[in-house]
């Protein structure tokens, strides 16, 4: 990571919340958009299923994209520059977070119905 930082270029992790604390993961990604630690403007592209992040001044509407799966497994992927109500981008001052938990943005995973599952594997 200090390399790519030091030299310039693109850094791509999966799942950089892994084993790593939420403000561990918010000071690395702080990293990145530092003007000071981060002056050849190398990028950090990542995926994560910490919510806090989407917490409002963290990151700006187009460095927030959201995959999301349909019924047959295909992905689709798009930012959250475009999302838009009544025809409208969202407010910067929104709570991305809260929205993206609600479902505003779609990408959230189907559980279907858990009830099912755990009856099922209680009698076993």
């Amino acid at each position: 990571m200090f390399e790519v930082l030091n030299d310039g270029g693109v850094l791509v992790i999966d799942e950089l919340d892994t084993s790593l604390h939420p403000l561990m993961t918010l000071a690395v990604t702080r990293l990145f958009n530092s003007k000071e630690y981060n002056p050849n403007n190398t990028q950090l592209i990542f995926t994560t299923h910490d919510t806090n992040l989407l917490y409002y001044g963290n990151y700006r509407r187009d460095q927030i994209y959201f995959v999301e799966k349909d019924r047959f497994g295909a992905s689709n992927m798009y930012s959250q520059v475009e999302y838009k109500e009544e025809g409208k981008t969202i407010r910067k001052d929104r709570s991305f977070e809260k929205d993206y938990i609600d479902g505003r943005y779609g990408a959230i995973p189907f559980i279907g119905n858990l009830s099912n599952i755990a009856s099922g594997w209680q009698e076993k």
